[in-house]
């Protein structure tokens, strides 16, 4: 016969179950709106008229509130916590990335609502990581592998909803797709009151850690960077190249889906595998087979361009819930802050270089620019071994 406490425990685990899933669905439904424009492109390119460089640009503009601002975000919901930073940043995303696509009559509008809207994803995700990182106990790369799931689920939904909207609605029925944001940020407020926020920790400790740790810091901040280059100059030039090469928006989506699903699994093995071999293995492994994968798929054909693209997701994506994890293992105290720091600023800078990529694509060509992505995806590897050495050195 079951005791009060055994009960109590659990109602407790299936609180813990049932907020963890919420929160993944929501990070699907939020992480699809950032990742609807990389399919218009072509197409809104004609529509605004702006170029190959222009498009780049976005990506990097993007990432100006979408990436930046989630340290500040999170060190904000740290101090006050709330899952109204959850909430409202999935309805604003929800309503502006779908206007910013659907309705801007001009590129800077265009750039703008793009802009406006990030400050939305930049409030989403260092709040909600951190519940997630509380409540995943020991198996942190599996749980927040998890989590990381739903986001990969939703740039992979992104293109064929996206492009399903345009080609059935036109331009401004995009304006459809906030729908579901602004539904399940309803489900969210309706069940706050369930979400375990984050502490409150006491703030004045963090820049004595941020001294201590700035060395595994930096180390960090390249390999996020590096990596997020390389994945986000492929969502950005591929479809490009794709509509060069074969000119249609449909099997431009489907291309672009495979390879995020596949991110999902990828990131999936990279969390569960980091907690049985390490952390050294997986970027590295990820790391040397991004580089071969991105020449494969250009030098592929018939089925084979499809096998890749979706083996090139998997290694991209393999590294996203390993990267969390050890932002959080530098700031402890700070999961808010330490999930902006891993999610926000290292994607930040790896969107900048997309921006500078698409300068040197606009002078050479698109495909160079993809052949590029190959040596500069191993640039990450001294990194890790830097990363673990003063990890090494801080715990001695």
């Amino acid at each position: 016969m079951a005791t009060a406490d055994t009960l109590a425990l659990e109602r407790a685990g299936r609180q813990r179950y049932g907020s963890i899933f919420l929160l993944t669905l929501a990070h699907l439904i939020n992480d699809a709106y950032p990742n609807l424009y990389p399919v218009l492109i072509p197409s809104l390119m004609v529509i605004l008229h702006f170029s190959v460089a222009q498009a780049g640009a976005i990506t990097a503009v993007a990432a100006l509130t979408t990436q930046l601002l989630q340290p500040f975000m999170g060190l904000w919901a740290d101090r006050v916590g709330g899952s109204w930073f959850v909430t409202g940043g999935l309805a604003l995303g929800a309503i502006l990335s779908t206007a910013a696509l659907g309705l801007a009559p001009t590129y800077p509008m265009l750039l703008l609502l793009i802009l406006l809207s990030g400050i939305g994803n930049s409030a989403f995700h260092p709040h909600a990581s951190g519940i997630v990182g509380e409540m995943t106990g020991r198996r942190k790369g599996l749980g927040m592998s998890m989590f990381l799931i739903g986001g990969n689920l939703g740039r992979g939904l992104a293109p064929l909803l996206a492009s399903f909207a345009f080609l059935t609605w036109g331009r401004p029925g995009l304006m459809i797709l906030s729908i579901p944001g602004l539904l399940l940020a309803f489900a969210l407020y309706t069940y706050g009151r369930k979400i375990k926020t984050v502490g409150k920790p006491n703030s004045g400790g963090l820049l004595a850690t941020l001294h201590a740790n700035r060395g595994r810091l930096v180390s960090l901040l390249a390999i996020v960077g590096i990596r997020s280059m390389v994945a986000s100059a492929v969502l950005t030039f591929l479809p490009i190249w794709w509509k060069l090469r074969y000119g249609h928006i449909t099997h431009n989506a489907f291309m672009l889906s495979i390879m995020l699903l596949a991110g999902s699994l990828g990131n999936m093995a990279g969390g569960y595998l980091s907690d049985v071999i390490g952390v050294i293995p997986v970027i590295v492994g990820s790391s040397v087979l991004s580089a071969l994968l991105v020449w494969l798929f250009l030098h592929s054909s018939g089925i084979w361009l499809w096998v890749s693209i979706g083996l090139l997701g998997a290694a991209l994506f393999s590294t996203a819930s390993v990267t969390m994890v050890l932002g959080q293992s530098i700031f402890p105290q700070h999961k808010g802050m330490a999930s902006g720091l891993a999610l926000g600023l290292g994607n930040t800078l790896g969107s900048a270089g997309v921006g500078l990529l698409g300068l040197y694509a606009q002078h050479l060509s698109v495909v160079n620019a993809l052949y590029l992505l190959a040596p500069i995806s191993l640039l990450a590897i001294p990194f890790v071994f830097s990363f673990t050495r003063r990890a090494a050195a801080t715990s001695g």
